[in-house]
């Protein structure tokens, strides 16, 4: 994803019209368009058929909320099973295994759309014409389909975006956030914490002064950068309190002070802030680490009509509003972003403003051989042993 031109317009110009809306924008917001003029009411049909049915979902803590999912249930008829994961390799491996079979709607980042279907054949085209594109912002919806086009054929709709970076209590590391070798500094011993995962194995290459998005393009480079990483978070080890594995677990973390600074990703800190102002989202000097998660249809799904009715219904403004409202994340509705609370695009605006913006790190397609390397060194992280 890195370098995706279109898609860091689509960012700044999203993030633009929240601030813009909430009072004081960094930078003037571009003229709206007719679609953007538009209420932010969904377009008006007509109420659907009752279906029935189940929908059976793998996705991301925070996409599917309680209450949507009873409206969405009470409209249609149909029934929604959750499956939530913690990465995508999770995600891949549930969906290899039998082929797609047992889901039927998904939620994968953009960078493993098409590597994964190419290695496992997990997904199925997106029927464009059962999609309400006119709900998507045009501009990301462009980009992400160009993305995760395949011999012609389109795997994945843009859904949900946002960056990692880092969490940070302000009242008991006031100097913290600078850099992510912080979460190496001695005097921060026993309250740090992160993801034993790919992103922060990103952050700490850039940190470094290396650049995994143009070292994957090559095994032999990828593994000497990866294992430069995996050297330097053994050797910090001793610092970190513990890895975290879901939202609410780093939440308590933070909100107990048993860790005081930690990686992080943007929602998580974002609605803390905006509960205790000395919890602050904090962007280092090599730049936040940025992802796009999707819409994929499974190649073993049963319920298709139930997978397009989801879409298309939690694409509606004033739905996609209560994910961005309730945990911070941004999506792709056209006007959703309009009706985030003011409170949140203060927070939004303060640490995340049009310079930073700038240096996301994008996620970029990662090969089979780049998982492997990723999943020995943070086995080899995590097996290693405190010095």
């Amino acid at each position: 994803m890195k370098g995706k031109v279109a898609m860091l317009l689509a960012v700044v110009l999203i993030i633009s019209m929240l601030l813009s809306a909430c009072g004081g924008a960094a930078t003037k917001a571009p003229e709206p368009t007719k679609a953007a003029a538009a209420p932010t009411k969904a377009p008006a049909t007509e109420a659907p058929a009752k279906k029935g049915g189940v929908l059976r979902m793998l996705t991301w803590e925070g996409y599917a909320p309680e209450e949507l999912v009873q409206k969405f249930t009470d409209q249609t008829g149909i029934k929604v099973e959750i499956t939530y994961i913690g990465d995508n390799n999770e995600l891949i491996a549930k969906m290899a295994a039998t082929k797609g079979k047992g889901f039927d709607l998904v939620s994968p980042t953009l960078n493993y759309v098409i590597t994964a279907q190419k290695e496992f054949g997990i997904y199925q085209p997106i029927d464009m014409s059962r999609v309400n594109t006119k709900l998507f912002n045009p501009t990301y919806l462009k980009s992400i389909t160009e993305q995760a086009t395949l011999d012609g054929k389109v795997y994945a709709l843009p859904f949900v975006w946002g960056t990692t970076a880092m969490i940070v209590n302000t009242e008991k590391a006031p100097d913290a956030g600078e850099t992510y070798l912080d979460l190496c500094d001695p005097k921060y011993k026993g309250r740090v914490t992160y993801r034993a995962k790919y992103d922060t194995l990103y952050m700490f290459a850039y940190a470094l002064g290396m650049d995994p998005a143009e070292a994957v393009k090559s095994e032999d480079e990828y593994r000497k950068v990866m294992y430069k990483v995996r050297d330097k978070l053994i050797e910090c080890k001793p610092i970190v309190r513990t890895y975290w594995d879901s939202r609410q677990q780093l939440e308590e973390l933070v909100t107990k002070e048993e860790v005081w600074l930690g990686t992080s990703w943007d929602a998580i800190a974002w609605t803390l802030s905006v509960k205790d102002p000395k919890f602050k989202y904090a962007v280092p000097k090599e730049g936040a680490v940025g992802w796009y998660d999707t819409f994929a249809i499974s190649a073993g799904a049963e319920n298709l009509d139930a997978a397009y009715e989801w879409i298309n219904f939690i694409m509606q403004p004033e739905n996609a509003a209560v994910i961005i409202n309730q945990t911070g994340y941004q999506t792709a509705s056209e006007g959703a972003a309009e009706l985030a609370s003011p409170e949140l695009a203060k927070v939004v605006k303060e640490t995340l403003p049009p310079e930073k913006m700038a240096n996301i790190k994008w996620y970029f397609p990662l090969p089979p051989y780049a998982r492997d390397i990723e999943a020995e060194v943070l086995e080899q992280v995590k097996a290693a042993k405190s010095k």
